[in-house]
């Protein structure tokens, strides 16, 4: 569409908002582990080592670029049978399990030959990393690409069949009949909903949730916990570098994309 060919080098952004949860959850995982080792060294009488127990728990790192490419793989495939889901899912798992175990035994190995006398050999520590944890590899990129897209398609909200193009407002003690493609965006003004057209805007007493029901999702999208913007009146949208998008509409308001609705808005940058 020729409103978005000022926004195409803005495509590529990626979403910093997912990763940051990716990088606290590893972290605190991590932290928890190298805890869990310093306790079973103090019960068991044996030697800690903090620099090993980190090295050793470099394993959950991997989890924060993997996992985003197994949701992307998985999300850009998404086939609708549930026959052709089961094989995908399978062959992701294991795809990355072993890609995953390879290059926790790789960097494993590289910064052991660095700073370990003896290093370790690549061989023992692969099998090491595969018979205590490929489990938790092979569980985790079976179920979080496919809750990932449960989630995504839960939040889209399904296309109606037969909603009317118009909606009714007052306006004035009048009932005023308005073509739906006129709206360009709806802001919560509480306790009203305010309705902007180029040139009108209206005060309606029904919410967002009860008004984005009458909307075409196709064409609106519930980019904001207050606000709804109609697709096709975008101009122009600008990333936050954080997850968030600024948009710029036709009448030149700027409305801002929230990265928790980006589900619904995500397609915009494709």
């Amino acid at each position: 569409m020729e409103q978005y060919a000022s926004i195409e080098k803005q495509l590529r952004v990626p979403n910093f908002g997912h990763t940051r949860w990716y990088v606290l959850l590893v972290a605190f995982v991590i932290a928890l582990a190298v805890l869990q080792d310093y306790l079973f060294s103090r019960t068991r009488h044996t030697g800690f080592y903090i620099s090993e127990s980190l090295l050793y728990h470099t394993f959950w790192i991997f989890f924060i670029p993997l996992t985003m490419l197994a949701n992307k793989l998985v999300r850009l495939a998404n086939p609708k049978n549930i026959w052709a889901k089961a094989p995908l899912n399978i062959g992701v798992s294991l795809f990355f399990s072993f890609s995953h175990l390879l290059l926790f035994t790789s960097l494993f190995v590289l910064v052991s030959t660095l700073v370990f006398t003896p290093s370790h050999r690549f061989i023992s520590m692969f099998n090491t990393a595969l018979s205590n944890q490929f489990y938790i590899t092979l569980l985790w990129y079976a179920i979080v690409p496919s809750i990932a897209i449960a989630l995504r398609n839960l939040n889209r909200t399904p296309s109606p069949t037969g909603v009317s193009e118009v909606i009714r407002l007052k306006k004035a003690g009048k009932i005023v009949t308005l073509p739906k493609e006129s709206i360009q965006y709806i802001i919560t003004d509480k306790p009203y909903s305010t309705i902007y057209t180029k040139d009108q805007k209206f005060l309606d007493n029904r919410n967002l949730k009860q008004l984005e029901t009458e909307l075409n999702p196709s064409v609106f999208a519930r980019v904001h916990r207050s606000s709804i913007v109609n697709t096709t009146a975008i101009t122009e949208l600008i990333s936050r570098n954080n997850g968030d998008f600024d948009a710029t509409l036709q009448d030149d308001t700027t409305i801002r994309f929230s990265r928790h609705y980006r589900a619904n808005w995500d397609h915009l940058l494709h």
